[in-house]
């Protein structure tokens, strides 16, 4: 297989240098196929691994990961990966499906379907080939930032894509499975990867055993 690009996205003021260099410590712990560590920034002097990021607000710089082709993965900052994530390697474009997400509580609004509850995750991503997304965006990137209240909307609903095997990934904050295993705050070994997605952030868990085993 080529060698793996692994993308992260570090722009503005949120997650601090330590963020960056912990994920790519896990990377090269638990990717055991060839690859290189990349992340898109702002602040290209701080790391030798730098691509300097479009002038996009915020997150909505994940959205040039897509500029880059070849075996792509792509995690957000606050993950830990804990375990071997050769798995998650896919020339096919794959997001993630959220399954800790209880479907009887999802928001919708019939005639706006750019709002509400989001069904799919980007905190990782796969792909090979997806020029056509950025391409898109692009075009009209404020028509874009105005219509989606966020870009796992955006993806959601403007790009084509499979999701990943739900064993693999878990919220540490909500669980793996909204029915199955839906305990808050579980350390899941068996797993690979855990989303801090929104409150707390992993640098206000470090008395938990995840962050104190994985995080270094």
């Amino acid at each position: 297989m080529q060698e793996i690009n692994v993308y992260c996205v570090n722009v503005g003021t949120k997650y601090g240098s330590q963020y960056v260099y912990k994920l790519k410590s896990a990377v090269e712990k638990h990717l055991k196929l060839p690859h290189k560590f990349w992340c898109i920034t702002d602040k290209p002097e701080l790391y030798p691994f730098s691509i300097q990021s479009d002038d996009l607000p915020g997150y909505w710089n994940k959205i040039s990961i897509f500029k880059h082709t070849g075996t792509c993965l792509y995690f957000d900052l606050d993950v830990i990966i804990h375990n071997n994530i050769d798995k998650l390697v896919s020339n096919t474009y794959k997001l993630i499906n959220p399954v800790w997400k209880d479907p009887r509580k999802a928001k919708f609004v019939s005639d706006r379907p750019d709002i509400g509850t989001s069904l799919n995750n980007s905190s990782v991503m796969a792909w090979s080939n997806e020029t056509k997304i950025y391409e898109k965006f692009m075009k009209d990137p404020e028509y874009y930032i105005f219509k989606y209240d966020g870009d796992d909307r955006f993806l959601s609903h403007e790009t084509t894509f499979e999701t990943f095997d739900t064993d693999i990934i878990y919220s540490y904050r909500d669980g793996a499975h909204w029915q199955f295993d839906n305990t808050n705050f579980k350390y899941r070994p068996e797993y690979s990867v855990a989303l801090f997605h929104q409150k707390p952030e992993i640098h206000d868990c470090l008395d938990h055993d995840i962050v104190k085993d994985n995080w270094i």
